[in-house]
């Protein structure tokens, strides 16, 4: 069912069968997204994506696309983030060679109508405007501010700012576009029902057809020096209903081992995740105290750390921080139970293997192995993994990775930045050692 190659140009290519379904469901990416772009052109990535979909050599312009496409009963998108720029489309099965010939044209022969950047221009500005009104964007940028170093490329929103996306052109966008969009630097997936040789003629008649050229603009290798040192952020905001809490502190990187990795999503899910994991139950269940709380890990090249996220009343907020403090501490120092893993190992075995049940989770699933690691992991293989671990693996995980000598707290909402506070939350932290 799974089947992987590359093409003679440097093209990665992930295919995924599925005779049940009736439709094509294509993805292509070139890693290089907000990360690649130069002091003063925030946002260049983005628009570039808009301009993406804007003509093709065989639809001209984007209604031509659009009405195309919705004609076939199909769907589509392109998107952007700090690592890649991809576009999806999805097809009945009768029509795969429309997707790929679209697919091709879009990511290779881009049209960069004169009239579409104007227009796009227009739309982005009030894209950004609208971003820059939600609370949601106002709480993200103020922790990647606190987390990262000042000036770190790392803080930058992806949709860019209002006055570098005034002044772009044609010229940067195709600039762009041409140093990262190469076959070498392009991964494509493909989930549904077709024929394994007519699909791999498909591929080599519109994909193989683009020269290999040399990729001149690469993602970067980050370092730990990227995340702020040890520090407490306060942002007083009397909008905000609740206080909103992040902390974070560094952990594993990409360029460790997917079993670590994997490990690492096993403590979360015991520590934090799950309706059964040890904060929800004492900071929900049992004290009532938050609504919800979660955590994750965010992992890239040379850098990663892992952020527990909640949010508490101001009258509550000490007692809920404390909480945290001293649950994560202990968990760190003993380790989970054998009881806590089993049960987690069960709900994450079950889950892994419900993910390829669904066309979607599979083409998320493929992408990511397709672009970020060695080789495409079945659900059996992650399943192995989960069960060759062990509680002193567990253990010696976070005693050897999780580094509280860069904590990061981050608070918004109804509590005030004052020495008081400061002093307070300072010495809650110095239980994380």
């Amino acid at each position: 069912m799974l089947d992987n190659f590359t093409l003679k140009n440097g093209i990665r290519v992930a295919t995924y069968r599925m005779k049940s379904l009736r439709s094509i469901h294509l993805r292509i990416n070139v890693k290089g997204g907000s990360i690649l772009e130069e002091k003063g052109k925030s946002g260049l990535a983005h628009f570039l994506e808009h301009m993406l979909i804007q003509g093709i050599p065989s639809l001209p312009n984007a209604e031509s696309m659009s009405d195309y496409i919705e004609g076939l009963a199909g769907s589509y998108n392109a998107s952007t983030g700090e690592f890649t720029i991809n576009f999806i489309i999805t097809v009945p099965a009768t029509h795969l060679e429309d997707a790929i010939k679209i697919a091709s044209e879009v990511f290779f022969e881009p049209l960069f109508p004169e009239a579409a950047v104007e227009k796009e221009r227009g739309a982005i500005t009030e894209e950004i405007k609208q971003r820059m009104d939600s609370q949601e964007y106002k709480i993200g940028k103020f922790v990647r501010e606190n987390r990262f170093i000042k000036n770190s490329i790392l803080t930058r929103s992806v949709a860019g700012q209002v006055k570098d996306v005034a002044k772009m052109t044609k010229a940067d966008m195709v600039e762009f576009w041409q140093k990262i969009f190469v076959a070498n630097n392009t991964y494509i997936s493909i989930t549904g029902r077709f024929e394994k040789k007519g699909l791999e003629k498909l591929l080599v008649k519109y994909f193989d057809r683009y020269p290999q050229k040399s990729q001149t603009s690469t993602i970067p290798t980050f370092t730990y020096k990227e995340l702020s040192a040890k520090s407490i952020a306060i942002r007083f905001d009397p909008k905000l209903k609740s206080n909103y809490i992040d902390l974070s502190f560094p952990s594993l990187r990409l360029e460790h081992d997917l079993v670590l990795r994997l490990r690492q999503s096993i403590l979360l899910a015991i520590l934090v995740n799950l309706s059964r994991s040890r904060m929800f139950r004492l900071l929900r269940h049992q004290k009532g105290l938050v609504y919800g709380i979660n955590a994750g890990s965010y992992i890239i090249n040379g850098l990663g750390y892992t952020a527990i996220a909640s949010e508490a009343a101001k009258d509550k907020l000490e007692e809920v921080i404390s909480l945290v403090v001293q649950e994560l501490s202990t968990f760190v120092k003993n380790g989970p139970t054998e009881d806590e893993l089993k049960v987690t190992k069960e709900f994450l075995s079950n889950q892994w293997l419900m993910t390829f049940d669904h066309p979607s989770s599979i083409a998320n699933w493929i992408e990511g192995d397709l672009v970020w690691e060695n080789k495409i992991n079945m659900p059996e293989e992650m399943i192995a993994m989960i069960e060759s671990t062990t509680c002193e693996d567990l253990t010696n995980l976070m005693q050897k990775y999780w580094d509280f000598k860069k904590v990061n707290l981050v608070i918004q909402g109804a509590t005030r930045n004052t020495k008081e506070n400061m002093d307070k939350y300072s010495k809650i932290l110095e239980k994380l050692k």
